[in-house]
């Protein structure tokens, strides 16, 4: 009887299974996968921080005008099998052997702590004198923001978030260029919280106090692999936060809480954002983040609800999910970056909805507290706020 495979054949029948599959994988996803998306050959975990944008539909025109041939030949290496085992040893490769990220997102500082390059950039550009007016002005906004508010009944709170490099400069890698002097550096935001206070706006600054929380309690502020504050920093502001809101007594009270702590070397979401960007198949994740257990008691006469209409960056996540261990957590409507994503926490579960104007414009309307968040890097003004503002003096205008 005949064997049915020789072994013989054995290197080549791989070697043409090698050559084969990837091109049926890529002309399947780029033809029929391009028309029913539901039959399209997908990697069961997507690189981190890769953003592709959306090819062209297959059709006659898209083809004729040549869009579709370009949309594919821009994602054909992404499409392929090889590509996420080759980005992921690239990357272990630069971070191992040559101390660098292989991502231009990130750097990787003393002591491998990382950091993002937007932040890095901010930094060492800080100028004070050109600063100091700007922030002027910007705050004189914030407070008329704030007057359009109180206006209609609600308490509203601004609340400032830190910078990793600015909190940590010493991390910054030897060789890096950043320009200015330790003045202009250190003086920013000292020099806002002078002009928030000067004209009167409620606000919470989650970054200067943690210089003390990290001697107080002895350990950063940050996690090594995250460009986030961690839960600890996070609980200290929003313990400011809570203070804050009602001290203003112009809603129901959110309630209190403490928290205890221990050190975890096992960091997980937030505290490992940036390492898992770095795509590294063995990445170094064993260092030190705080773990906190919070305790929250329901006031006397129990809960009510506080709906909060909050317009901010990814820093309110932090406060966010502490505020949902309350022992009566608020009602929250996050509308991240104004236009950008649109998240709902409610009975301690946080969800993703649809973006719907008239939705913010109503959630802006119903809430018992508004809420406007900046990192201190992105001052002296943003666009998300700018776009509060406008919102706020139409609806005070009854457009």
């Amino acid at each position: 009887m005949r064997r049915w495979l020789n072994i013989t054949y054995l290197p080549v029948t791989i070697g043409a299974v090698l050559l084969i599959i990837p091109w049926f994988y890529l002309g399947w996803n780029t033809t029929l996968g391009e028309l029913v998306p539901a039959l399209r050959f997908r990697t069961k975990n997507t690189i981190a921080g890769v953003v592709q944008d959306a090819s062209d539909t297959f059709s006659l025109q898209s083809v004729l005008n040549g869009h579709y041939q370009q949309s594919i030949s821009r994602a054909v290496g992404v499409l392929s099998p090889l590509f996420k085992p080759a980005i992921h040893w690239k990357n272990q490769i630069y971070y191992t052997l040559l101390g660098t990220a292989g991502s231009d997102r990130v750097v990787v500082g003393k002591h491998r702590e990382l950091l993002e390059m937007t932040y890095l950039d901010e930094y060492c550009t800080r100028n004070a004198a050109t600063f100091a007016p700007k922030a002027e002005e910007w705050a004189a906004r914030i407070r008329t923001l704030q007057d359009d508010v109180e206006a209609l009944g609600k308490p509203f709170l601004y609340i400032i978030t830190p910078s990793k490099v600015a909190q940590y400069p010493a991390f910054i890698p030897d060789g890096y260029k950043c320009p200015g002097s330790h003045e202009d550096k250190a003086s920013k935001l000292p020099v806002w919280d002078a002009a928030l206070t000067r004209h009167g706006v409620h606000f919470v600054d989650g970054a200067s106090p943690l210089p003390v929380a990290r001697e107080k309690y002895g350990i950063d502020m940050f996690p090594r692999g995250g460009i986030h504050w961690n839960k600890l920093s996070a609980a200290l502001a929003t313990q400011d936060f809570v203070a804050a809101i009602n001290a203003q007594h112009r809603a129901p009270p959110l309630t209190t809480f403490t928290f205890d702590w221990v050190v975890s070397y096992w960091p997980n979401a937030g505290d490992r954002d940036l390492l898992d960007i770095m795509n590294l198949p063995h990445p170094d994740a064993h260092y030190p983040v705080p773990e906190l257990t919070y305790h929250s008691s329901d006031p006397p006469g129990g809960c009510k609800t506080v709906k909060i209409t909050e317009v901010g960056g990814s820093f309110l996540m932090g406060i966010n999910d502490t505020l949902e261990r309350l022992a009566c957590p608020p009602d929250i409507t996050y509308w991240f970056y104004w236009d950008h994503n649109r998240f709902r926490y409610v009975d301690r579960h946080m969800r993703e909805l649809t973006m719907d104007p008239k939705v913010r414009r109503q959630s802006l309307l119903d809430a018992d507290v508004i809420i406007f968040e900046e990192n201190e890097a992105a001052l002296p003004e943003t666009g998300h706020g700018k776009h509060l503002m406008d919102e706020i003096k139409a609806i005070r205008a009854g457009e």
